[in-house]
């Protein structure tokens, strides 16, 4: 057999083995010991990469071999075409691995991370990131088969400078977009009011050319263009907090007490489960003065569910007061700690504290190795039995359990309410670990340690919970008008009154409506029982 040959077998023999490493090491080795690991990241990256990697290796493989071979007994192209392939599916696989495994956790992380650049970040690299790939890769695979790829990026930048005044629009779109993603002034979910004439929308994507929003009055989806979307005055209506504000216009007769009306109006909204309000005050009303005007079972069932909420709410508002509490104590303590240096002792106490408040929220300190720098302590989420479930995370997570059995939830707000809660959850043990970093690490001369308490505990007022919110409970106003059309053209008395509802995105974004019309009839109700209204 000539000795060209002999070779030629060995090296398929050695390819051939090669790929059986491979399969072997994909399917069964490797696939076995990444199950055992906690994170599912490095098994979704072996289930891309093992089918792709055997074809490149036999396609690089079989490229290699025809090298081996005199030049005159085979065709040059062959080579060409198995190199192009490789090249062609380890785009395709570096395509599917940005997709299926770096998008799809940066999201997890996103959604877990307190920070709002990955938000925006996201959706800008998903877009462009694979035009960048498949645009790498393609020049590539034509340089592979000996085209001349600095003539076609030549070529190519002369169609882009034509097309750039042929779809200037289409630019400005795109430029827009990436404005509107950067200088963002809503986050993916958000709602937003529309002009002219101030429909409701919910922000749902920003692509490339338009803006996705889903309109809630005409269940419809709505696509803007990004430049018009831009130039728009944007009400969001979900910021600084997603409670909805809404008025009513109550018409009693001139002789009715106003007192008395506006305390009967007082209790009936406050009665309400679902608006906004001093709880013992709201706990105290709400069984005299709710579901009287439509009575029955769901009514009932909204009463019990509502006592329980507002019962659970003022348990976590009373956590909350304990820990903004205990947070300006320390602060204060590191102040005046500070005037004078920090000395060993009084940093053993300011962390001790620390981690006492950190109890109060739910979190014990922890120590992990961390190799040649020793142990680092870490901050983890309390066995529940821990501390007798005592702590603001149990109250939190025990105050939206009593929430999600609202007889008037959606089936997709059963989704919405623990994610967005377990979102404020994750941010704040991020911010306590952060924090717990600052503290393990305190130096003598330290003399900003009380503004990053401060941060905190305004973080915890503006983004996580407020304890007492007076600003949004219930306002009444009282304004004569004179109504046209009785025989003694008497007066009637106009009270309007202001009214906070405790999330707009609930029901299908349609809480508000639903609370305005029940509240209307309900004041009316007992108006007319109290003989304060025709």
């Amino acid at each position: 057999m000539n000795p060209g040959m002999i070779k030629f077998l060995e090296s398929l023999a050695l390819l051939g083995g090669a790929v059986f490493i491979i399969y072997a090491m994909t399917y069964w080795a490797l696939a076995y010991w990444f199950r055992q690991l906690s994170s599912d990241i490095w098994l979704s990256t072996l289930r891309v990469l093992r089918k792709p990697l055997i074809l490149i290796v036999f396609f690089l493989g079989i490229a290699r071999l025809l090298q081996e071979i005199e030049p005159e007994s085979i065709d040059v192209w062959v080579q060409k075409l198995c190199t192009a392939a490789a090249v062609i599916i380890a785009t395709y696989t570096v395509g599917q691995l940005f997709k299926q495994v770096i998008i799809y956790y940066l999201k997890i992380y996103a959604e877990k991370s307190e920070a709002r650049w990955d938000d925006v970040f996201i959706p800008i690299v998903e877009t462009l990131a694979p035009i960048l790939i498949w645009v790498i890769g393609g020049s590539i695979f034509f340089q592979t088969l000996g085209f001349n790829v600095a003539g076609l990026w030549v070529a190519i930048g002369g169609a882009s400078f034509i097309l750039g005044f042929a779809f200037k629009d289409v630019l400005a779109n795109f430029l827009s977009g990436l404005v509107l993603l950067v200088d963002t002034p809503f986050q993916f979910g958000d709602v937003v009011s529309l002009p002219p004439k101030g429909d409701r929308a919910i922000i749902r994507k920003i692509g490339l050319r338009v803006t996705h929003l889903y309109v809630i009055s005409e269940h419809s989806d709505m696509y803007l263009p990004n430049a018009v979307f831009e130039k728009q005055p944007i009400v969001n209506l979900t910021r600084p907090t997603p409670h909805y504000y809404d008025s009513l216009k109550i018409l009693t007769p001139a002789a009715a007490d106003p007192a008395k009306v506006m305390q009967v109006l007082e209790n009936v909204v406050l009665a309400h489960p679902d608006t906004m309000g001093p709880i013992e005050r709201k706990l105290e009303v709400l069984e005299r003065y709710y579901g009287f005007s439509s009575p029955g079972i769901r009514q009932e069932e909204k009463r019990k569910t509502g006592l329980q909420r507002l019962s659970a709410e003022k348990e976590v508002n009373y956590k909350l007061q304990e820990i903004e509490r205990a947070f300006d104590d320390l602060s204060e303590k590191i102040d005046e700690f500070e005037d004078a240096g920090l000395d060993e002792t009084e940093i053993k106490i300011i962390r001790s504290d620390f981690i006492d408040i950190c109890q109060i929220i739910g979190l014990v300190a922890k120590s992990e190795k961390k190799g040649f720098r020793g142990k680092k302590w870490v901050l983890e989420e309390a066995d529940p039995t821990q501390f007798g479930g005592d702590h603001l995370i149990g109250k939190v997570r025990a105050w939206y359990g009593y929430w999600l059995k609202d007889p008037d939830l959606l089936r997709e707000d059963q989704v919405i309410l623990p994610d967005e809660w377990e979102q404020k959850i994750n941010v704040l043990k991020i911010k306590c670990n952060k924090l717990l970093g600052r503290f393990t690490s305190i130096s003598a001369d330290e003399t900003r340690l009380d503004d990053d308490l401060q941060a905190s505990i305004l973080w915890l007022h503006d983004s996580f919970k407020r304890s007492q919110t007076e600003w949004q409970y219930p306002k009444i106003w009282v304004d004569e008008i004179k109504i046209m059309g009785g025989p003694l053209l008497d007066p009637s008395k106009s009270f309007i009154i202001r009214f906070f509802v405790d999330d707009m995105k609930l029901e299908h974004c349609e809480r508000g409506n639903r609370v305005k019309d029940e509240l209307y009839r309900e004041i009316m109700w007992h108006l007319r029982k109290s003989y304060l209204s025709q």
